[in-house]
């Protein structure tokens, strides 16, 4: 009889003691959210598509860039057949 409150009183000790031994180790490799070392050394900054944009910035550059091309387009084509003003070319001379 002794043998076996000996025994239960170890199982009882063992399912305390192993889930509070494996916490503990995985609460002291630091925290989950940091990531793994070699990879944040590999790219310290991985939002950033350039050194002072991120990919979203970039693209939204393309996008504003290419809508004022597009509007400004009958402006430059008013500038490459002259219609943008009126000839001078006979403004001072008297017949």
């Amino acid at each position: 009889m002794k043998t076996t409150r000996y025994a239960r009183r170890l199982t009882v000790a063992a399912l305390f003691v192993l889930p509070a031994t494996l916490i503990g180790c995985t609460s002291s490799s630091g925290p989950r959210h940091a990531g793994d070392i070699d990879s944040i050394r590999w790219d310290p900054s991985p939002a950033m598509h350039t050194t002072a944009q991120r990919d979203s910035d970039r693209l939204n550059n393309y996008a504003r860039t290419k809508d004022t091309n597009l509007r400004a387009i009958s402006e430059d084509i008013d500038h490459i057949f002259f219609l943008d003003r009126p000839s001078r070319l006979f403004h001072g001379v008297k017949p």
